[in-house]
């Protein structure tokens, strides 16, 4: 019989926004996090640290990081993009909607910021109806910002 744990209401969050619904469970969240079973993870496409810390990383999202499932809030915290609601896609077309302002959308390389909801809703590069399309990437937004990394 397994062991079980207790954890509390912000960690039970925290696990849920690292897994892929109907995929993943509270273990496979942490074997993830953990690093076990990782050629099982890689097939799956979940992020997979790289084993050489000297290998060159395709962005700065990727490096800062490596290892962990990326979400909007982690990027706003890490990055200081003082947002009030942040959301990351993976191939920055497809977001759910901003809710709170000033928002980001970002994908790996970079965000657009959004002071307003008035702007958001009125930004002719979105589609936006239950969800956001973002017509053409994120990155061929006008207003497009890449992440700057402090060295």
């Amino acid at each position: 019989m397994s062991p079980v744990i207790r954890i509390d209401d912000e960690v039970w969050a925290w696990l849920k926004s690292l897994a892929r619904p109907f995929e993943d469970t509270p273990n496979s969240v942490l074997r993830s996090i953990a690093g076990i079973d990782r050629g099982q993870m890689e097939s799956r496409g979940a992020p997979i640290e790289a084993p050489d810390e000297e290998a060159p990383v395709q962005s700065p999202t990727l490096h800062v990081l490596r290892g962990r499932r990326i979400t909007g809030d982690q990027l706003n915290r890490q990055f200081g993009l003082g947002a009030r609601h942040a959301l990351y896609h993976k191939d920055g077309t497809f977001y759910e909607r901003l809710t709170d302002f000033p928002g980001v959308l970002c994908d790996p390389e970079g965000y657009v910021p959004y002071n307003s909801a008035q702007q958001f809703m009125n930004d002719p590069k979105l589609s936006i109806g239950i969800k956001v399309n973002v017509h053409g990437g994120l990155n061929t937004h006008p207003r497009y910002k890449r992440f700057r990394i402090a060295s």
